[in-house]
C-alpha cells in the first residue's frame, strides 16, 4: 500500500512510504474501503467529452456515510 502518485516531483521534496499488507483482515476492510470509494456518487464529479467538470446528481451512495456507519457499528460493539 502506497501513494498512487509516485512522481520525481513529489519524490524529492518529501517521504513516501510503501508498505505490503499481509493480514487478510486488514487486506479485505481495505478493499471494501476502496469499493464504496469508487462506488460513491454522492460526491462524485465526471470528466466529460469536453473536458469539463460535472458533478453528479441523484447519488445513493455516500461512502462519508457508509464510513461513518461502521465506524459507530465497530465503536457499539467494543
Amino acid at each position: 500500500m502506497g501513494s498512487a502518485d509516485l512522481m520525481p516531483r513529489n519524490l524529492d521534496t518529501r517521504v513516501e512510504l510503501l508498505v505490503p499488507v499481509r493480514s487478510e483482515p486488514l487486506r479485505r476492510d481495505l478493499e471494501e474501503t476502496l469499493e464504496r470509494c469508487l462506488a460513491d456518487d454522492t460526491f462524485a464529479w465526471e470528466l466529460r467529452p469536453d473536458s469539463t467538470w460535472e458533478r453528479r446528481r441523484g447519488g445513493k451512495r455516500s461512502v462519508h456515510r457508509e464510513l461513518m456507519e461502521s465506524a459507530l457499528e465497530r465503536a457499539s460493539a467494543e
